[in-house]
């Protein structure tokens, strides 16, 4: 298989570097956010297009570092104190977690009720399409107040869509207006 090479301008290529430092951090753009337990952060660096109908995986308001290229995915950093998270949830495409640092507990829905994996540094897992799932903060590093997260969602425009006890959760609190 044969493509094409390029050697592109030295700005060409550092319009796609995303320095940690300079990310923009947004905790806002879901509605489960709004939820104690939903507080996190995202520091947004490979994006995608807003989806049609559902939920952008990383909110409908964080604002990816690098935007003009297309990758087939997007990445996001997710910082989070202890006991925070997301609610339980779908997505239409593969999404992938690794810990960066702290300890993260990932929960599905199986064929034997809500499973769950406790990640630790560099630990990594896949999520198949269509299961729902959700990730809670455990722990942090000794005297550090946040625990990090990458998280991956395959696609250009993936969709996530809240699991119906989360739509209930969320109608309660009134985040969420249930129809």
């Amino acid at each position: 298989m044969t493509f094409q090479i390029s050697k592109p301008a030295r700005n060409e290529v550092l319009a796609g570097l995303a320095r940690f430092s300079e990310l923009t951090r947004c905790s806002s753009g879901l509605p489960d956010m709004g939820l104690p337990e939903g507080e996190r952060t995202f520091l947004n660096v490979l994006g995608f297009e807003q989806p049609d109908g559902g939920y952008s995986p990383f909110g409908n308001e964080a604002r990816a570092r690098i935007r003009h290229i297309k990758a087939g995915f997007g990445l996001s950093f997710i910082a989070a104190k202890p006991g925070k998270g997301v609610l339980m949830h779908a997505h239409d495409t593969v999404e992938t977690f690794m810990c960066v640092k702290g300890q993260w507990r990932i929960d599905w829905e199986g064929d034997r009720g809500v499973e769950s994996v406790m990640l630790g540094a560099l630990d990594f897992i896949a999520c198949p399409v269509g299961v729902n799932r959700r990730f809670e903060c455990v722990s942090t590093e000794p005297g550090e107040a946040e625990a990090l997260l990458i998280g991956i969602i395959q696609g250009e425009s993936p969709r996530g869509v809240y699991s119906q006890e989360s739509i209930k959760r969320m109608g309660e609190a009134g985040t969420l207006s249930v129809q």
